[in-house]
């Protein structure tokens, strides 16, 4: 199962390596993903099944497909290019457009009415848990200061707010603020912490778990997932018989994560950041 399909690319390299006999499942939330990739796939020998469902659900459509478990989940995280690409879904300040930022855009609200509906001590959470902004008060006061003579309906409207208080801003400062957004408008790690349960749930013994991330704080949720699931007992050391009967659930195949080379980052810098990790259930 590929639990983000995205632009397709890991659904494609799964299907080539699967027999005849094998079954490729995607599911993405993205209705653009699934549309765009049931067209590439429909002349595929291998069995395919994709569905619009987010990877927190892959339970349910498994269940909806008589499928029990599977060999293999690949959860490659985050925003994909295509939608960074795409001006009219607004996830990038590189263009000016609406602050959506949905995966789904059926689903939720966009990035310009939760703003509006954030009071500055919300908006400066936002900015240092899931954007790590340095002093988040100010940069919240900047935007609600901005806001209340103009609504900040789009990328640009956002830029106007942080340079009146900053002037130039770095584009590394922008990403932050931008990628803070945006994984509270999706609920990221939230849905992260939830589907690497249902990933495991989802696991035949000795199926693999594969996780990329591209940022510090979903890598450090999915380290920590991996490294509470190898545990085993957790009886106080006092105890002298084990009363838990906690059993570890994975063994990991990698100790650090794996980072690109310089030659895959040669050719696609976004993969510069990309950390990947990999467990294999042992129960």
């Amino acid at each position: 199962m590929d639990g983000t399909l995205g632009g397709g690319g890991h659904f494609e390299e799964i299907i080539r390596a699967l027999g005849p006999e094998g079954t490729a499942i995607g599911i993405d939330k993205d209705p653009e993903s699934i549309s765009r990739m049931r067209k590439r796939v429909s002349s595929t020998p291998v069995t395919v099944i994709i569905e619009r469902a987010s990877f927190s659900e892959m339970d349910s459509v498994l269940r909806s497909h008589g499928i029990g478990s599977v060999d293999g989940v690949l959860l490659d995280l985050g925003v994909s290019s295509r939608q960074i690409d795409d001006p009219s879904r607004g996830f990038s300040y590189r263009h000016d457009a609406s602050l959506d930022m949905r995966m789904d855009p059926a689903a939720g609200r966009p990035a310009h009415e939760m703003l509006s509906s954030w009071d500055e001590p919300a908006l400066a959470r936002v900015l240092s848990d899931f954007g790590e902004i340095r002093n988040p008060e100010r940069m919240a006061s900047a935007i609600a200061r901005y806001a209340r003579v103009r609504p900040l309906h789009s990328s640009s409207d956002m830029l106007a707010a942080l340079e009146l208080e900053y002037g130039t801003v770095r584009p590394k400062v922008l990403s932050k603020v931008f990628q803070a957004l945006r994984i509270a408008v999706n609920s990221e790690l939230d849905e992260l912490q939830t589907g690497l349960v249902k990933a495991l749930d989802s696991l035949k013994r000795n199926g693999r778990l594969v996780v990329v991330s591209y940022h510090s704080l979903e890598d450090r949720i999915v380290k920590n997932f991996i490294r509470d699931q190898e545990r085993g007992c957790i009886c106080p050391p006092e105890v002298p018989v084990c009363t838990c009967f906690k059993r570890a659930q994975v063994k990991r195949i990698n100790r650090k994560a794996i980072r690109p080379s310089q030659e895959e980052i040669a050719g696609n810098r976004r993969a510069r950041s990309a950390r990947l990790r990999m467990a294999e259930k042992v129960v």
